[in-house]
C-alpha cells in the first residue's frame, strides 16, 4: 500500500467512516530468505493479515502501514531490524494492533515473548494472531498472555535456581569459583587454582617478614626495593588491573585473604578448599595477631591519631585536582572546631570563589547520609563494580544486601571513632564541584567489610545521626543527592 494513502497517525476516523478504529501494522518474517529459495511464504503471510484486516473492516480496522518484513531472520533472537523498527512504532503509539500469521512469526521462545508484551501492554495495543485465533483484548488472549508471562517467569526464576544450585554445590565441595586469583596461584589445564613457585616465594616471605614485626612503612619499603608487586589481572579485552607496588591497602588485603591457608568464602564463611595452601597455620595466626595488636578496636590505626577528626584527610580534592588541608581552632573555653581548608587562590579569596573551606560536620554529615542510602540500596554500587571486583565470593548481590542493612539498622550504636573508622574505610576520594559533591567508593575497603560477619556492640552512649547539612558559605556545595560514584 502507498504511503499516501495511510491513514494519519493521529486520525479519528477510519477509512471506512467508523470512530475509534483500529489502526494495523502487520508484522511477517521466514529464517530462510525468499531471495535464496524461490519460495513466497513472506508473502503469503502479509497477504493472509491483509485479508484478515480488510474482514474486519466494518469495526474500523485498516492497514496504517507497510508491512514490516524480516526476510532470512532467525526468530530465535530479538536482533532483526524490522522487529526493531516495529517496536519503535509501537512505543510512539502509532498503532492500535499489530497483525501476525502466527506467534512464532514474532518469537520462538516464550521468554522473548514475555520481554516484548510489557511493550504492547502498557501502550494498550493488541496482538493478533490470525491462524491461533489469538488477540490480546479478548478475555482469552488475556488469559493466554498471562499463562505466557507466569511461565516466562517460572523459567527465570528455575534458570537462577538451577545456577545458584550449581555455585553452592561447588563452593560448598571447597572448589574455587573465579572470585579472583590471588597472588601464588595460577590457572592449572582443569581451570583450578594451581600454585605458582615464583609468586608463592614472594607471599610467604611477606608473612614472614609481618611475622617478625617492625612497622608498616618500612615493610613496605622493604617490599619495593625487592620488586614485589600485586597479581596482575589482563582481561579478556586487554584492561589490565594490578601489578602495581604494594600499599597499605594492597597489603592488608594480602594479608587477610584466607586463601592463602586453603579455604575459599562461601555464604558469609570461609570454607576449606580444594587447592594447595601457600601459609600454613601457625604462621597464619601469628600475623593476624600482630596485625590485630596493630589496629584499635575503632579500625583507627595508632600512627594516626587524628583519623577521628579527619577520616577524608589527603582525599578531598577541589574539582581542578587541588587538595583540601586539615585545619583546629580553639576557642578561649577549649572548644575545637575542625575544618577542611580549601585552596584558595588570592583572586578567588578577593572574589570569594572556588574551594570553599567547610566544617568537618558538615562534609561528613554529607557522606554518612550518602553512604547509609547506600547501605539501603546498595544497587548502583554493585552497578559500577569493576569486573574484577564482581566475581569476588563477598560481592554477591543478596549477601551485599544483607549486611549492609544489617549495617544500617544499627548505626545509631555507632560512637564517633566508628563512624570515621567507617568513613576511613569506605571512601577512596571525594570531589568538590560548585554545587555537588562526587564520593568515589574504596573497593578493597567494602571488600574486607562485607568479608567479616558484622556483629554489633551495644556502645554506652549513643552517638546522634548525623545530620545531611548544606553549607553556609556563599555559592559552595550543598548537600545532593546528585552523586555520580
Amino acid at each position: 500500500m502507498d504511503h499516501d494513502t495511510l491513514t494519519p497517525p493521529g486520525e479519528a476516523m477510519t477509512l471506512a467512516g467508523v470512530p475509534n478504529g483500529r489502526r494495523c501494522a502487520i508484522y511477517a518474517r521466514v529464517s530462510v530468505s525468499s531471495s535464496d529459495t524461490g519460495l513466497n511464504s513472506i508473502d503469503a503471510q502479509v497477504q493472509a493479515c491483509e485479508e484478515f484486516i480488510r474482514s474486519q473492516r466494518s469495526l474500523g480496522w485498516h492497514l496504517a502501514a507497510p508491512a514490516f518484513l524480516d526476510d532470512g531472520y532467525s526468530g530465535g533472537h530479538l536482533d532483526r531490524p524490522a522487529l526493531i523498527e516495529l517496536l519503535k512504532e509501537v512505543e510512539a503509539g502509532r498503532f492500535d494492533a499489530v497483525v501476525v500469521h502466527r506467534l512464532d512469526r514474532l518469537c520462538r521462545s516464550v521468554r522473548d515473548i514475555c520481554d516484548i508484551l510489557p511493550t504492547f501492554t502498557l501502550k494498550q495495543i493488541s496482538l493478533v494472531s490470525i491462524a491461533q485465533a489469538f488477540d490480546s483484548e479478548s478475555p482469552m488472549g488475556r488469559l493466554t498472555l498471562h499463562l505466557l508471562t507466569s511461565f516466562g517467569q517460572f523459567e527465570r526464576e528455575l534458570a537462577g535456581e538451577r545456577t545458584a544450585d550449581k555455585v553452592a554445590i561447588t563452593r560448598a565441595s571447597g572448589k574455587w569459583q573465579r572470585n579472583g586469583i590471588p597472588l601464588g596461584y595460577v590457572l592449572n589445564e582443569k581451570q583450578a587454582l594451581q600454585v605458582d613457585p615464583a609468586e608463592a616465594a614472594v607471599v610467604r616471605d611477606i608473612f614472614e617478614r609481618v611475622a617478625e614485626g617492625g612497622s608498616v612503612a618500612a615493610l613496605l619499603e622493604a617490599l619495593q626495593l625487592r620488586g614485589y608487586r600485586t597479581k596482575l589481572h589482563v582481561s579478556a579485552n586487554g584492561n589490565r588491573h594490578g601489578g602495581e607496588p604494594f600499599n597499605r591497602n594492597t597489603l592488608n588485603q594480602l594479608l587477610r585473604n584466607r586463601m592463602y591457608v586453603g579455604e575459599v568464602f562461601y555464604r558469609d564463611a570461609w570454607h576449606p578448599a580444594s587447592h594447595e595452601p601457600i601459609i600454613d597455620q601457625a604462621l597464619w595466626d601469628r600475623v593476624q595477631a600482630i596485625r590485630a595488636q596493630r589496629t584499635r578496636s575503632s579500625g583507627i590505626r595508632h600512627e594516626d591519631r587524628r583519623l577521628e577528626d579527619f577520616p577524608l584527610n589527603q582525599r578531598l580534592f577541589w574539582h581542578d585536582g587541588r587538595a583540601y588541608k586539615m585545619h583546629v581552632s580553639t576557642t578561649p573555653k577549649g572548644r575545637r572546631h575542625c575544618y577542611y581548608v580549601g585552596p584558595q587562590t588570592a583572586d578567588e579569596k578577593s572574589s570569594d570563589t572556588g574551594p570553599w573551606s567547610l566544617a568537618t560536620s558538615e562534609v561528613h554529615g554529607i557522606v554518612v547520609s550518602h553512604l547509609r542510602e547506600r547501605f539501603k540500596n546498595p544497587q548502583p554500587w554493585l552497578d559500577q563494580l569493576p569486573p574484577d571486583w564482581a566475581s569476588r565470593a563477598e560481592f554477591e548481590p543478596a549477601h551485599v544486601r544483607q549486611n549492609l542493612l544489617a549495617l544500617d539498622k544499627s548505626w545509631h550504636l555507632f560512637v564517633a571513632p566508628a563512624v570515621a573508622g567507617l568513613i576511613y574505610q569506605l571512601v577512596s576520594k571525594v570531589v568538590f564541584y560548585p554545587n555537588q559533591m562526587e564520593i568515589q567508593i574504596n573497593w578493597p575497603g567494602l571488600s574486607e567489610l562485607l568479608r567479616i560477619e558484622y556483629k554489633p556492640e551495644p556502645a554506652t552512649k549513643k552517638q546522634k545521626a548525623s545530620p545531611n547539612v548544606q553549607t553556609s558559605n556563599k555559592g559552595g556545595p550543598k548537600a545532593s543527592n546528585d552523586f555520580t560514584k
